[in-house]
């Protein structure tokens, strides 16, 4: 999925810097991870849909990051991870983590005129 990414944003945004686009790689990515990881946990296999947009009049990239499982909370052996969201929150624009009984999505915004510009 992360190629394809990087493959679709040099394609949809051909001028966005490199360093924005590792940043847009990056935050998928750990979103992505989150999925694969917790999402499933115990189970052979899962579903994680991404989809991404450019909006090129606001000069937005949207990226969804979807999974079917469960949201867990960590465990105490696991309280010295969990970086990946406030990393997520750093990178993006806009970053939001919605969870219900059907399973997670994640929505990163991107805002990147300014990035355009240089």
């Amino acid at each position: 999925m992360r190629c394809e990414l990087d493959a679709w944003l040099k394609d949809a945004a051909p001028s966005l810097p490199e360093h924005r686009c590792a940043d847009v790689l990056l935050g998928v990515n750990e979103a992505l991870a989150n999925c694969a990881e917790h999402a499933y946990r115990g189970r052979a296999n899962g579903d994680i849909t991404m989809h991404a947009t450019y909006d090129d009049a606001a000069h937005r990239i949207r990226v969804r990051i979807s999974d079917h499982g469960r949201w867990r909370l960590n465990s105490v052996a696991q309280r010295n991870r969990g970086r990946g969201i406030a990393l997520m929150h750093a990178l993006a624009d806009h970053c939001s983590v919605d969870r219900d009984g059907d399973g997670t999505t994640v929505l990163l915004d991107y805002d990147v005129a300014d990035d355009l510009a240089h």
